[in-house]
């Protein structure tokens, strides 16, 4: 039972923090964009500062969701033993 009150708190809060990070849909296609895209490539067309920022802007968000499944399910495990 933690493991999935986890889950929804973790789902909950990238659903939270979509909008404050990245505006709207289009701003997270350019995030992925820019993640699928190597860095020398960015590197040699001038976006390597707006690549960086984009892969830590979703690397962040995914962060902020595990962190938050993860506190949940650790609070709701101790618990319930």
């Amino acid at each position: 039972m933690p493991e999935i009150i986890g889950a929804i708190v973790g789902i909950a809060v990238l659903l939270i923090l979509f909008k404050p990070f990245f505006g709207g849909m289009s701003g997270f296609w350019e995030c992925i964009k820019f993640w699928l895209t190597p860095d020398i490539i960015s590197l040699f067309r001038g976006n390597w500062g707006a690549d960086w920022f984009a892969e830590m802007k979703l690397g962040l968000w995914l962060c902020c969701g595990g962190a938050g499944g993860f506190a949940a399910y650790s609070v709701i495990h101790k618990l319930l033993i």
